[in-house]
């Protein structure tokens, strides 16, 4: 009866741990099986981020060799025009004519007009490719700012004047040097009546 008995509690306690077996392994894979879920899932993101990434690499490197492109265009046509306009702007001076101007003033003198209106007929028929320089400048007396401005204004009547002939106001330019170019360099009455004064430079 001994015998009997424990051979069956013997056979009971194994089965037991047979059935504990099978449902710790069944455990284990159910667990198992989550995390391979957890990392296909994880994975699959990883994907679509790095793919994502990618797309916008490659948009970034078309944006950058599209400037990159464009700049060297840019550099390009700029060098062209440069080379196209090497010596075009080295004028040669071909003439000049004077006014001068009394003290503080700048209305133009009779004697101013009729130097201007000579010039402007010779413009006119003699030289009609030419551009004016119409420099403005005056004594050594008074500020410098203020000379600067007398310089302006005294050349702008000069222009207006020339225009009022018929020379085409696109063929002037026009500048002010003040007290800082003299004609000459003493501060005698006669050197400041020759410093007051409008150089027209004529240039092609």
């Amino acid at each position: 009866m001994t015998t009997h008995t424990t051979g069956i509690l013997l056979a009971v306690t194994l089965a037991g741990l047979a059935v504990s077996g099978c449902a710790t392994e069944n455990y284990v894979d159910e667990h198992v099986a989550v995390v391979n879920t957890r990392v296909d899932q994880v994975n699959s993101r990883v994907d679509e981020l790095s793919s994502r990434v990618d797309g916008q690499l490659s948009a970034l490197n078309n944006r950058v060799s599209g400037v990159a492109s464009a700049a060297q265009a840019a550099h390009s046509r700029a060098d062209a025009a440069y080379t196209l306009a090497q010596g075009k702007f080295i004028m040669t001076e071909v003439g000049r004519a004077t006014v001068n101007f009394d003290t503080n003033k700048s209305a133009l003198t009779a004697e101013a007009k009729n130097t201007l209106v000579a010039l402007a007929e010779r413009l006119k028929t003699e030289n009609k490719n030419v551009f004016l320089e119409i420099r403005g400048h005056a004594d050594v007396r008074g500020a410098k700012q203020s000379n600067r401005e007398l310089g302006r204004e005294r050349a702008g009547a000069v222009g207006r004047f020339l225009a009022e002939q018929g020379v085409p106001g696109n063929r002037m330019m026009l500048g002010s040097w003040g007290e800082d170019q003299p004609a000459a360099d003493k501060k005698t009455a006669e050197a400041h009546a020759e410093n007051r004064r409008v150089e027209i430079v004529i240039v092609e």
